[in-house]
Formats: structure tokens, sequence, C-alpha cells
């Protein structure tokens, strides 16, 4: 069976088609598009699994699918419970689809922390168990980047992505770039430290989103990057609710 998996984020909608356990070739739109993006979905004809961050987004979708008579499989929320529970009321979809993924790739014995690193930086954290445990949540690296070129006009805009280690600027740009870098690194250790207090140094952390290749590589506290997680947790959820209606 096919499903189209739908991820969509502050800043991006990510599409795929999943053939059984298989993904398909990503396609990235602007979620600004997603008037548009929501009638493209609807009109697939496939069966849609759901993560979405924007209320008004997930809105549109559903309105799409209705009038096309597109099914709805799957939308994440907090709600769900496979194969991950006790998440708070309004727990962010992409955060529970992610802990879905990881913990189940550790094979479902081992607690994880997911570090995501794109509009916002979070980290969620699971029990061996398969449950919640908390998390923590800041600004992303993008937007602490645009404020602070916005509050420095006459620097060149701060752009991060050069930063390949952790070693001191030489000039006031490079400093602010590696400064804010260096920065999220610590931030993220510190997140680590105190969830391995609380689950034991077993934890296995994994970063995804946008920022993930870059902070990820900086840290020895990540040991797994995988820019696809939230896609495979939609996957992965929606599959378990397959196998357990059969």
């Amino acid at each position: 069976m096919q499903l189209l998996i739908v991820d969509v984020g502050n800043t991006d909608v990510k599409l795929v088609v999943a053939t059984g356990d298989t993904l398909g070739e990503v396609t990235r739109t602007p979620t600004n598009e997603i008037e548009r993006i929501a009638e493209d979905i609807a009109s697939a004809g496939l069966p849609v699994a759901l993560s979405c961050v924007r209320p008004h987004a997930a809105d549109l979708i559903r309105a799409a699918l209705v009038r096309c008579g597109t099914p709805l499989v799957l939308e994440v929320k907090a709600s769900v419970s496979y194969p991950v529970s006790g998440f708070y009321t309004g727990m962010g979809a992409d955060r529970i689809a992610d802990v879905a993924a990881a913990w189940t790739e550790e094979g479902g014995t081992t607690a994880v922390a997911v570090v995501g690193l794109g509009t916002g930086t979070t980290i969620t954290a699971v029990s061996a168990e398969g449950r919640f445990i908390g998390g923590f949540t800041t600004l992303g690296l993008g937007p602490i980047c645009r404020s602070l070129t916005a509050a420095l006009p006459a620097l060149p805009e701060i752009d991060p992505r050069g930063v390949v280690d952790l070693q001191p600027g030489l000039d006031v740009y490079s400093a602010l770039c590696r400064g804010t870098v260096v920065g999220h690194v610590g931030l993220i250790e510190k997140w680590v430290n105190v969830l391995r207090g609380e689950l034991g140094p077993q934890m296995v952390v994994v970063a995804t989103g946008g920022w993930s290749q870059l902070i990820g590589s900086l840290t020895p506290c990540v040991q797994r990057i995988d820019p696809l997680l939230t896609l495979k947790g939609i996957l992965t959820i929606a599959r378990g609710g397959e196998n357990r209606m059969c």
C-alpha cells in the first residue's frame, strides 16, 4: 500500500510517497504556499498521513482532502499512543513523530533523546519503556541569526553555515558566527547532560532538522544525524496503526 507522507513545518512542507516501509524521493516547498500545496496533496489521490505544526495549515489540508474524497489515515497529535506515549496536550506533531522513529530504530528498548534543529531548537526524551519524560525548547539557529542581523545592520548578514569547528573568531563577523554556533552546541550539550541524569548514560541522542548536519557534526553528544527522521516517524505511526487494526 502506498501512503503520501506529509510533514508541515514552520518553514517547509516535505512530501514523500511511501511504498510499504520504503520512502521515495522527498520534495520540499515553502510553508507559505500551503493553500496550493493542500490542493496538490488532496488531488494526488493517495491516502495521507500528516504531521502539521500549524493549525491553519492542517485545517486547509483536511478541507481539501474532504473535497477530493481522499482519505486521511493519520494525523499525528498528542493523543497518539503508538509506539511512544505520554505526551502533553499541544505537543508538537513533529516532535512526536521524531521520537517514534528514533525509539523504534533503537529497537524499542533504549532511552532516546531527539534534538530538533529547525525554526526552533528542541530536545525530546523518551524512556527505554517508550514513554515521553520531558524536553526543552528555545529559538532556533536561523531566527537567532536573523535577529543578530537586524540588530547589527552595519555587518553582513549573519550566516553560520561556513562554521566547521569551534575555534574562536578572529574578527567581529566570525566571532558572531562562531559564538552563535558554539552557544548552540553548548546549550544542546547541557540539555543532554540533564536528560542523561534522568535516563542514564546509555541514552541515545539523534539530531534532525535543517541545522542538524552543522550542529550535530560539532558535538560528540549526538550519536546519529537523520534529516528524514520526522517522515520516518509519521510512517512508523501510520503503519503501526494499520497493524493494530489487522
